[in-house]
């Protein structure tokens, strides 16, 4: 398998375990790592393995579904280091009901030991008129 195809199962391996709302599926994709970092749309910057993992499970906790459709799929990859930039288009169910949203992603994975481990994951949320729009013709 090549370097690509390694990091988009990787990448898609995140999203199944964040689909599966299961902290310990999670914990496994991420490199145990005090750098490693994570921006959720609307919250600030996490830093370090035990800030990072609090807050997957305050998400799974307050979650009862989640299915994501991810296009717009790009990734780079440069030696040790990949990133997959794309739009995460997710349903979701919560106590307070569902609702569907955008997000703009950027996962970056590092490799170690021949595994791609994510270390960084920003979300950013889109709003409309942006929402579809294509990221190639946006300059």
């Amino acid at each position: 398998m090549d370097d690509r195809q390694s990091v988009l199962d990787a990448n898609n391996s995140f999203y199944r375990a964040f689909e599966s709302l299961s902290l310990a599926r999670m914990e496994a994709l991420w490199l145990r790592a005090p750098y490693i970092k994570c921006v959720h749309p609307g919250w600030g910057l996490l830093i370090g393995w035990g800030p990072v993992m609090e807050s997957w499970q305050r998400i799974f906790s307050n979650t009862m579904a989640m299915r994501f459709t991810l296009t717009h799929v790009h990734v780079e990859i440069v030696g040790d280091l990949a990133w997959v930039a794309l739009t995460e288009n997710i349903d979701s169910a919560t106590r307070e009901g569902e609702m569907t949203t955008q997000v703009q992603a950027t996962n970056i994975f590092q490799r170690h030991d021949g595994r791609w481990f994510l270390v960084h994951h920003h979300g950013s949320p889109v709003y409309p008129p942006f929402v579809g729009a294509d990221p190639e013709r946006m300059h």
